[in-house]
């Protein structure tokens, strides 16, 4: 016999409550939003998304979280979503703004995490607050270019990215505009849009998975919402010299990135491994959104113990950063 359906009402009230926004005021007068996934009573992970992206990047992860015992905290980066940016941003300075809201809640030691556009400012974050990180772990991360990689390692799309578009008034705002309102309109479609020259394996993720498609419409629209400042920043930011002490890095550092990633210049990335003293993870074939489908690997080693070790402290041999994982 076929069970009674349940009133739509029921089921509603029987669904996990969506994740709340939440605030938290800096010394300065500005905000940061942020929001939770995971175990509330989890080891904590500060995440930061990527350019664009939002405090949504890791909602997916909630439940692998929660399994592995981490309290993810997803705050909005500078001017995106609910989050203030300072007058004249300083990749620098970012690690005070983490450092105050790690304050606020009362965070000693935790974990940190930063895909494509957020790499540089948790490598800031580590590299400023030494042992109060535990480990970091960078996902496809743009790496320092200015002084640091040489623009002819660099693919014609990177070098007009990085090099001529910053100096382009009005550029930035206007190709993230123009995303924007695609999101508004057709999120599915705006998310295929900015697969257009992805690696093959980005290509099949994004065009067959709607799950994914629909996660990253969400990240998107989210951190776009108030406004086009967040991408200026970043694409400001990543663009001149970072003047951060990255050897000054205390954490444990791991790096994975896609052989076949187009979105940010490999050999940069490569270079803030080394310069992390971190263990680079090379994902043959796999593209710039290879973290949609494997998270697990990253959270769990996040949350690994012992932390607060480097790569081979427990009693192993040292990794080196050009390892082939």
């Amino acid at each position: 016999m076929k069970p009674p359906e349940q009133p739509a009402s029921e089921v509603a009230a029987h669904r996990p409550a969506e994740p709340a926004d939440r605030w938290v005021r800096l010394g300065d007068g500005r905000r940061i939003c942020y929001r939770e996934f995971g175990a509330a009573d989890g080891f904590p992970v500060v995440a930061l998304h990527g350019t664009p992206g939002s405090r949504l990047k890791f909602a997916a992860t909630h439940a692998c979280a929660a399994s592995l015992g981490l309290r993810l905290i997803c705050p909005d980066r500078w001017a995106y979503g609910g989050s203030d940016a300072p007058k004249n941003p300083v990749l620098a300075d970012y690690a005070r703004d983490i450092e105050q809201l790690a304050d606020a809640l009362g965070l000693d030691t935790f974990a940190l995490a930063g895909i494509s556009g957020g790499g540089p400012y948790a490598a800031a974050v580590a590299a400023k607050l030494g042992r109060r990180i535990a480990r970091l772990a960078l996902i496809s991360p743009v790496g320092p270019l200015a002084g640091a990689t040489p623009w002819a390692e660099l693919r014609p799309f990177h070098r007009f990215c990085f090099r001529v578009l910053p100096r382009l008034p009005g550029a930035i705002p206007s190709a993230f505009g123009f995303l924007r309102v695609a999101l508004a309109v057709a999120p599915h479609s705006a998310v295929r849009l900015t697969a257009w020259r992805a690696a093959a394996a980005d290509r099949a993720l994004l065009f067959r998975d709607p799950l994914i498609r629909d996660s990253l419409a969400k990240a998107f629209h989210a951190g776009l919402a108030a406004g086009l400042r967040g991408p200026s920043i970043d694409l400001q930011i990543f663009s001149s010299p970072w003047n951060v002490p990255l050897g000054r890095t205390a954490a444990a550092s791991r790096v994975w990135l896609g052989t076949a990633d187009r979105n940010v210049p490999l050999a940069a990335a490569q270079n803030l491994a080394r310069a992390l003293d971190a263990q680079l993870i090379r994902l043959e074939g796999a593209g710039h959104f290879w973290f949609c489908r494997h998270y697990e690997e990253v959270l769990s080693w996040l949350g690994a113990r012992p932390l607060g070790q480097r790569e081979g402290d427990a009693g192993g041999e040292r990794t080196p950063a050009d390892t082939i994982g």
